[in-house]
């Protein structure tokens, strides 16, 4: 983080000093977002409600472009700007009530692990399915990218940027050449159980209170189980999981509902 991050981030040390502009930006829902984009963007729309910080929302077509990283989503605090899940819920870590702050050194490095679990695993799935899966990227992919801006605009965009994450899947082992659909499916299934059985039959993964990871695996279940795509064979692979499913079900009522 910059020196000039830091300034910033030092000026707001309190919920009570949470500014009242806070915006955050994704594209737009009915015609643009995608896949892996929804995922990260209810991710951060979850922990924010989570800790009770006020943030308006607000669809851009160029909410990519808005990005410091192109990722997304996008969060404007005053004068700082800050994108992807990770960097945003660092940051806003320090101006809540740390979730995981009841969590022991112990519970705290098998929240770690969880985290790293799902970030190995859904986030390239998401990416994998959105920009590798051929039937995806000819019914949806093009076309909800590419849907803000004219031909050849639209062209050009799209094809830049799967190049650039075929580029970022093939340096992680999860490009076209070194996995199908079907792996991918049985990876996310994995870690579906690993997820399932640290649940239980709990509330929360850790009892009686939201965590960051909370967050983070709704948002990227709760995106997989409610986006119709050409092969939901992901989907159905979650829904074995009835815990993991009534997990989503659960957060979504008691965060998003009226909100």
């Amino acid at each position: 983080m910059s020196l000039l991050h830091e300034i910033i981030m030092s000026q707001i040390e309190a919920p009570e000093n949470w500014p009242d502009n806070v915006t955050l930006y994704k594209p737009i829902e009915e015609s643009q977002i995608l896949l892996n984009e929804n995922a990260a963007s209810l991710t951060v729309q979850a922990f924010m409600h989570m800790t009770e910080l006020k943030v308006k929302v607000i669809q851009k077509h160029n909410a990519e472009f808005m990005s410091p990283s192109t990722g997304l989503p996008v969060l404007f605090c005053g004068n700082l700007v800050l994108s992807e899940p990770s960097p945003i819920i660092n940051f806003l870590k320090q101006k809540a009530n740390n979730l995981s702050s009841h969590l022991n050194d112990v519970e705290i490095t098998e929240l770690k692990a969880y985290i790293e679990l799902v970030k190995n695993v859904l986030v390239p799935a998401e990416l994998f399915i959105t920009w590798d899966h051929e039937d995806t990227i000819k019914k949806i992919t093009y076309k909800r990218y590419g849907s803000p801006y004219k031909w050849p605009l639209n062209h050009i965009l799209c094809w830049r940027k799967r190049q650039q994450v075929l580029k970022l899947l093939s340096a992680i082992g999860w490009g076209n050449a070194q996995r199908s659909i079907s792996n991918v499916d049985e990876e996310v299934e994995r870690c579906c159980h690993a997820l399932s059985q640290k649940l239980g039959d709990k509330k929360y993964f850790f009892g009686d209170r939201p965590t960051e990871l909370d967050a983070l695996v709704f948002g990227h279940l709760y995106t997989l189980l409610t986006t119709t795509l050409p092969d939901n064979r992901i989907a159905e692979s979650i829904r074995k999981f009835d815990n993991l499913v009534k997990f989503c079900q659960f957060v979504d009522e008691e965060y998003f509902r009226g909100t």
